[in-house]
C-alpha cells in the first residue's frame, strides 16, 4: 500500500477561503490526524501563527493586512509581523524612544505582556528599572537603554498638536505659519534642539510629525532629539568644531 501524499496546496486554499485556520482545521483538511505533518506542511507556505490564543491560530503573511507597528487582528485574534508574543515585546521595547512599562505595551498589543517581559529580562534580552514606581522595560545595549531611561525621566505635560489630531483635525495655515515665524527667529542649534524637545514629547513618530509641521528635515529633527538624550548642548558654539566659512586669513595667506 502506498504512502499518503499531503500537498500543502490544500491548506493555502483553506487559509485563503477562510482567513484564519486552527490546527484542527488543518488537519481536517490535509485528511490527517497527525500534528506534525501539519506543522511539515505549513513549512512550505509563506504562513504565520498569532501571538493571541497561545498561538493556536494560522494565516497566509499575504492575507493578514499588518499595519505601520507590523500588527493585525482578525475578530479579535492578533497577529504580528514580527513573530510570537515574546518576540514582538520584544522588537516594540528595543525600538521605542522611551522603553515600554507592562501596561502601556499591553495598551499597544491588545494582550497580557507581563509573562513575556518577564522571560526576556529573565533571558537577558531585555532590561528593567524602576522609575516613578513602576518597572520599566528596556533595550539591553547600555548605550540604548540609557538614552530610553532619560527620554522617560523627561516631563511631558502633554504631547503639542496631538488633540487636533485627535480629534482628525490639520494645524491651520496661521498656526503652521506661526511655528515657522517663531523657529525663525532661533539659530540653526537651537531649532534643531527645540524640535527635538518637540519629537521626544510627541514620542514614536514625532520626528516625522515636527519635519510635517515645521518643514524642517527629519535628520535634522533627529540629531537634536540624539543631542538633547546624550545631553550634547553646547550652546555657546552653533556647528560643530571646523564646520562654517573658512577664515578670511587662511582662504586668502599673505
Amino acid at each position: 500500500m502506498g504512502q499518503t501524499r499531503f500537498h500543502a496546496e490544500v491548506l493555502v486554499e483553506l487559509l485563503r477561503r477562510q482567513t484564519v485556520a486552527t490546527t484542527a482545521d488543518l488537519k481536517a483538511a490535509l485528511g490527517t490526524t497527525v500534528d506534525m505533518t501539519v506543522f511539515r506542511k505549513l513549512r512550505e507556505i509563506p504562513y504565520v501563527s498569532s501571538y493571541s490564543h497561545s498561538g493556536r491560530f494560522y494565516t497566509l503573511r499575504d492575507v493578514a493586512e499588518f499595519d505601520a507597528r507590523g500588527l493585525w487582528s482578525h475578530q479579535g485574534i492578533r497577529f504580528s509581523q514580527h513573530g510570537s508574543l515574546v518576540d514582538t515585546a520584544e522588537r516594540f521595547v528595543v525600538t521605542s524612544e522611551r522603553g515600554y512599562s507592562a501596561t502601556e505595551l499591553r495598551g499597544e498589543l491588545g494582550v497580557e505582556v507581563k509573562e513575556a517581559l518577564l522571560t526576556l529580562v529573565r533571558t537577558g534580552r531585555l532590561v528593567r528599572e524602576e522609575v516613578s514606581g513602576q518597572y520599566v522595560y528596556c533595550a539591553p545595549q547600555a548605550a540604548r537603554g540609557r538614552q530610553q531611561l532619560v527620554a522617560r525621566r523627561l516631563p511631558i505635560p502633554e504631547e503639542p498638536f496631538e488633540p487636533a489630531r485627535a480629534r482628525g483635525m490639520v494645524p491651520s495655515d496661521e498656526v503652521r505659519a506661526a511655528i515657522v515665524l517663531f523657529l525663525s527667529t532661533l539659530n540653526e542649534k537651537q531649532r534643531r534642539l527645540y524640535a527635538g524637545l518637540e519629537s521626544l514629547r510627541v514620542g514614536h513618530g514625532g520626528d516625522r510629525r515636527l519635519a510635517e509641521l515645521t518643514g524642517m528635515d527629519v535628520h535634522t529633527i533627529a540629531k537634536g532629539r540624539r543631542e538633547l538624550l546624550l545631553r550634547d548642548s553646547r550652546l555657546d558654539r552653533i556647528r560643530r568644531e571646523g564646520g562654517g566659512r573658512k577664515a578670511v586669513e587662511k582662504k586668502c595667506p599673505r
